[in-house]
């Protein structure tokens, strides 16, 4: 019975010994709290491209004050996801420790995905056996990082579309919808042709925001299917106007919209055709009370 019992204890601290090592490699040097991924600073990012095997190559470029897609195809980029990228270069690290030869034990061998921040790699491996980590190699130091950035590095390519209809900096002009038009008059107020009696500017001011403001559930590359109407947004950029063609993919189980010069189709809910698509006066505020008796 005793020699059993020390054959437990000894399995225990060899246990207990390997875990350590596991979490406190030999040659790991842990980081004081905030020390950075890199010495760039999120705002000097201009360019971020995206490697992962099997998957098309991902290159986004900063463009003014704009992020946008220029590989695999031309798009506008979503700004919050490009925070994502552009917050790996001040990430923080909670350790690291020099490179050998052998990576394939942290999957950096073959990385999930390899991101250049303008011409910095950072490749992205497995994660930690024993933490909320990722091994990721930079500057030929294995490094650690929270494992939530992988989903950064991993994101896939529909949710780095800009799920805005309209670009953020557009002054919209005049809409051309199925059935009617909307623009401003000489005097700066929002008419609807053929008018109708009730509407007033503010009522259409307010329709031509939720054109503005909208922003879909999601956004994919367009689908085979056939638009069944068009609008026609003039807008106007600086000193520059333009016409930003949609057409109208689906109003149900889900309202599609199709913006033709990206080729993407962003999906609403159903709800949202009434918003962006009808332009009626308001119900008085008391038609939905009972006619007493």
């Amino acid at each position: 019975m005793k020699n059993r019992w020390l054959l437990n204890l000894a399995l225990a601290l060899l246990v207990g010994v390997l875990m350590l090592l596991a979490v406190y490699k030999p040659g790991t040097r842990q980081e004081p709290p905030g020390t950075p991924l890199t010495a760039f600073k999120a705002e000097a990012i201009e360019h971020v491209r995206i490697v992962r095997a099997g998957q098309p190559e991902i290159r986004i470029e900063k463009q003014a004050d704009s992020w946008r897609l220029v590989a695999p195809r031309a798009a506008r980029a979503n700004r919050f996801r490009m925070g994502d990228f552009t917050g790996l270069a001040e990430a923080r690290v909670t350790a690291h420790f020099p490179a050998g030869a052998d990576l394939k034990q942290y999957g950096l061998e073959r990385p999930l995905a390899t991101v250049f921040l303008n011409d910095v790699e950072i490749r992205f491996g497995a994660l930690h056996p024993l933490s909320s980590e990722v091994y990721v190699l930079h500057a030929g130091e294995v490094k650690l990082l929270p494992a939530a950035l992988l989903r950064t590095a991993t994101v896939p390519l529909d949710d780095l579309f800009d799920a805005g209809l309209l670009e953020e900096d557009t002054k919209v002009l005049t809409l051309q919808l199925p059935g009617f038009r909307v623009r401003q008059n000489d005097t700066g107020g929002w008419v609807r042709s053929p008018e109708l009696q009730g509407l007033g500017s503010d009522r259409i001011s307010r329709f031509v925001d939720e054109w503005r403001y909208a922003r879909a559930l999601a956004v994919n590359p367009a689908s085979a299917r056939a638009g069944r109407e068009r609008v026609t947004i003039t807008v106007r950029a600086g000193a520059a106007s333009r016409d930003i063609g949609f057409m109208v993919v689906a109003r149900r189980p889900e309202l599609v919209l199709r913006r033709l010069d990206e080729k993407l189709d962003y999906h609403f809910p159903a709800e949202t055709a009434n918003r962006l698509l009808e332009l009626k006066p308001e119900p008085p505020p008391d038609s939905d009370r009972p006619v007493p008796r």
